[in-house]
């Protein structure tokens, strides 16, 4: 019998060029960021937005666990019991407030800082010797680069910070809720 190779279909070969050229892409993007002049400011907005989804997390975690105490009171009867878990509900819902407007301050002003550096970033490049020159002559995509540079780091920036927000919240929550599960077994 012959030693037979499979050899790797179109596609698989696509794959395979793509995750070769991933990470210097990535590294890049690392080495850019640290030699970046925001870097500190985007450090100190990452960490504080990390411990406001936190704060965020715990709270939902309290409103979660103050719903049984509010139902007891109520199947009790008990009034002084429901007036005082209503309380708890104000201290809580208060507190969740207070962290959702910090989360969404928080959340902008790092697009901001993003996109500021993005966009001069994007900008120096494009401010190259002759390179308007050739970005007349290339048509209808060379026309009004400065907007079209504008409105690419607008999208990048509000898709990513979004992204990295949401799956920072969800998988906290997610950890947060399963340890909270397997205490109760």
């Amino acid at each position: 019998m012959a030693d037979e190779t499979k050899t790797p279909s179109r596609s698989e070969a696509a794959t395979a060029a793509r995750d070769e050229e991933l990470a210097p892409q990535l590294w890049m993007m690392i080495t850019t960021f640290f030699h970046s002049p925001s870097r500190d400011i985007l450090f100190l907005l990452g960490a504080a937005l990390c411990a406001v989804v936190a704060l965020t997390a715990f709270g939902q975690i309290k409103l979660n666990a103050w719903n049984k105490p509010f139902y007891d009171a109520l199947s009790r009867k008990d009034f002084s019991e429901f007036l005082y878990q209503v309380v708890i509900f104000g201290v809580i819902a208060g507190a969740l407030l207070a962290l959702n407007v910090a989360q969404a301050w928080l959340r902008e002003t790092s697009k901001l800082k993003l996109r500021d550096g993005l966009t001069h970033d994007l900008f120096d490049q494009w401010l190259v010797p002759r390179r308007a020159f050739h970005l007349s002559g290339a048509g209808e995509i060379g026309k009004n680069p400065d907007q079209r540079i504008h409105e690419d780091a607008r999208h990048l920036v509000d898709l990513s910070t979004d992204l990295g927000i949401g799956l920072l919240q969800s998988t906290l929550l997610l950890v947060c809720f399963y340890y909270r599960f397997m205490d109760r077994f």
